[in-house]
């Protein structure tokens, strides 16, 4: 098999080796992509490309589908084929994974590859919020995923420890001496985009706010989760269209939604006034304790039915954790996107049955919790997207993983690097970041291999084989500091 991760779809490719010429054409809309070639190609293998007839040639076919493409290379060069740039931009790092320097350019293998993902969501997650990143550490989170045709890059932009975004609009909310600037966010979405990769930011709320309350007490609350008076959800609202204003060129915006204190609310009189103020019989439900919990349910499903209105309001998506009882299920908007990790709150074959998009962000063997919990790359490429391992007590599938039949409506996966544990084990945190990314680069070809194919072509051996291969020219791949 060819030296690619992931496989691609479908390949007549040779190993005859071609010499191709180290210049490019690109049809205007595909000028970022062969730039990006130029500039991955001069990192990783000394190769200078340079704009001019002949050689590798980037051309529209309105045909293929969006993210797709061909590359056939011959005697007479390489020909790219894509109807869209991401499709250019993923021939593009193919190109890289194949070629070769020779005194004269480069060389390629012979033959075709007609190629696409099976799994829209491709994702990996860096939680920001616990441990402070430098800036640097983001730009190579960037390159990672392109390397491995990882669509998207989220970023847990909040938590108790932290609020690392700006903002206009509560200028004391970002956290001093832990906060990217404005002008450094949005360097970062010019150069994600320019590689074709899309960010998904999130402020987790209405839990894991403990920012909130030290910057905003008076608006959003001190109880440890988010008030629901009109001033603190207005106050939502506003910091929600700030960041879908902020990421305009991103199309899922994630707020959250998971292992909030929901009962705190029923001791809170604003919340409960705010609620009475929207005609609910407040009192009703508090005369019984089956009534006080079905009440914070709804209250937190409101919360969240809120929120993801004001997200679609900005013309964006919005994405949920799994936190939402499966009563509360017709209150949330079936655009959102959910992402199943814990199958507690709900399982997912519940969330598929409500008509949600599911993704799969497995606590096993997803989760990578640096230095004290994470699973061997080999568990990783053993998983699919329809199997679910949990380590909840309280899930049904804690002793025994969760397997479900093939369906589109779980639209891929997704790897999870949370921080809690760093700053706990690491006397100089930047040590700990780093051992966290080379635990995430570790895995995330595993990940690429299963959410580009949805089935895997090989097994462990010639897979791991393969991934060793790859793993030094992705060494020189990624824009270190």
């Amino acid at each position: 098999m060819l030296r690619l991760i992931p496989a691609p779809a479908h390949t007549t490719m040779t190993d005859t080796l071609v010499a191709v010429t180290p210049v490019y054409t690109a049809d205007g809309i595909f000028a970022d992509a062969a730039k990006t070639l130029a500039d991955y190609a001069r990192r990783t293998h000394g190769i200078t490309l340079t704009e001019g007839e002949g050689g590798i040639t980037f051309a529209v076919d309105p045909s293929l589908p969006t993210e797709a493409y061909t590359l056939t290379v011959t005697e007479s060069g390489a020909t790219v084929k894509a109807s869209d740039v991401l499709g250019a931009q993923n021939a593009a790092v193919t190109l890289i994974q194949l070629m070769e320097k020779t005194e004269d350019g480069l060389t390629l293998p012979a033959g075709v590859i007609e190629d696409e993902p099976k799994c829209t969501w491709r994702t990996v997650m860096i939680d920001l919020a616990r441990d402070w990143h430098e800036l640097h550490v983001l730009y190579e989170y960037v390159d990672m995923c392109r390397f491995y045709k990882v669509r998207y890059l989220h970023f847990h932009f909040t938590d108790d420890q932290s609020y690392t975004l700006p903002s206009k609009a509560f200028p004391k909310l970002p956290t001093e001496g832990r906060h990217y600037t404005e002008a450094e966010i949005k360097g970062l979405i010019a150069y994600a985009n320019s590689r074709g990769i899309q960010l998904i930011p999130e402020i987790d709320v209405p839990g894991h706010t403990t920012s909130f309350a030290a910057a905003y007490g008076e608006i959003f609350g001190t109880d440890g989760i988010i008030c629901l008076s009109e001033e603190s959800m207005a106050g939502m609202a506003t910091l929600f269209r700030e960041l879908c204003e902020l990421f305009a060129d991103s199309e899922y915006i994630h707020l959250g939604g998971d292992e909030a204190a929901i009962a705190r609310w029923l001791d809170c009189d604003k919340c409960l006034n705010a609620f009475r103020s929207r005609g609910i019989d407040v009192d009703g439900y508090l005369a019984t304790e089956e009534g006080k919990h079905e009440l914070t349910e709804l209250m937190y499903a409101t919360f969240i039915k809120d929120i993801c209105e004001v997200i679609l309001s900005c013309g964006k998506t919005p994405v949920v954790w799994e936190g939402f009882h499966k009563s509360m299920n017709h209150l949330i908007p079936k655009e959102s996107v959910i992402v199943s990790w814990e199958n507690f709150y709900q399982t997912a074959p519940e969330l598929l049955e409500a008509g949600f998009r599911v993704v799969n962000g497995a606590w096993k063997p997803m989760y990578v919790v640096t230095p004290v919990v994470y699973w061997s790359p080999e568990e990783i490429y053993n998983w699919n997207v329809y199997t679910w391992g949990a380590v909840h007590p309280g899930s049904p599938y804690n002793k025994e993983a969760l397997h479900i039949d093939p369906t589109m409506q779980v639209e891929g996966g997704q790897l999870l690097a949370w921080g809690d544990q760093i700053v706990k084990k690491f006397p100089v945190v930047a040590e700990g970041v780093r051992e966290e990314q080379r635990l995430i680069e570790e895995r995330t070809p595993c990940l690429s291999e299963n959410v580009w194919n949805r089935v895997k072509p090989t097994d462990w051996a010639e897979f791991s084989g393969r991934m060793a291969q790859v793993a030094e020219l992705y060494e020189r791949f990624r824009n270190h500091k």
